[in-house]
């Protein structure tokens, strides 16, 4: 079986389900969002050759993500799902990413400014992961009001990732010995830090 079919050259493509549409249709720039967050997950995966990341759970996390994806390339999702054609995301996955989160945080000192994104090679690509996934939030969120269903568990989940995302960056580069380089309004940035003089007066 060849790789390339040419059906896809006039710039349609078909949803599951037989309903043609333009490759620019909505549904097709959330879904092909969601494989653009995967292939970055992936990268990361590849940034992390000593495994800090909690590669089983986040190689659970890509395959969770090609079920969006279907779920989102489907014309009637839940026929399609009722018929097995592809799979429904349980709802629990959400209940254990958010304990994954926790899992994180416990290890992290309290944020008290915003973080810049960057650090080890893996810690700035999960942050690249973190912005690719707000914007299938946003592009799914999209689709809501024809699809009102995504609210039960699609966009939760997306949401909660994004969140595990920017904690599991933060954790990384702390495990990497990368500190975090913070954001401080300019306020701050330009306000003098006291002098060695100021400090030897204030001390006597």
């Amino acid at each position: 079986m060849k790789i390339y079919t040419r059906k896809g050259d006039g710039g349609r493509t078909k949803l599951f389900g037989g309903l043609d549409v333009p490759k620019h249709d909505a549904r097709v720039a959330a879904y092909g969002t969601l494989d653009e967050l995967n292939a970055s997950l992936g990268l990361a995966l590849a940034f992390d050759p000593q495994a800090t990341l909690g590669m089983e759970n986040l190689r659970a996390v890509q395959e969770d993500l090609f079920v969006l994806g279907s779920r989102l390339a489907a014309a009637r999702p839940e026929r399609e799902i009722e018929r097995g054609t592809i799979p429904a995301l349980s709802e629990e996955r959400i209940a254990e990413l958010e304990a994954w989160i926790d899992s994180l945080d416990a290890e992290l000192a309290p944020l008290d400014a915003f973080v810049l994104p960057g650090g080890c090679a893996a810690g700035a690509q999960l942050h690249v992961a973190r912005t690719v996934c707000r914007r299938a939030e946003r592009e799914a969120a999209s689709l809501v009001e024809g699809d009102p269903a995504l609210s039960v568990a699609v966009i939760p989940y997306i949401n909660r990732l994004s969140d595990l995302l920017f904690t599991l960056a933060r954790a990384v580069n702390q495990r990497a010995g990368r500190p975090e380089d913070r954001w401080l309004p300019q306020r701050e940035r330009e306000r003098p830090s006291p002098s060695a003089t100021d400090r030897d007066t204030s001390e006597s």
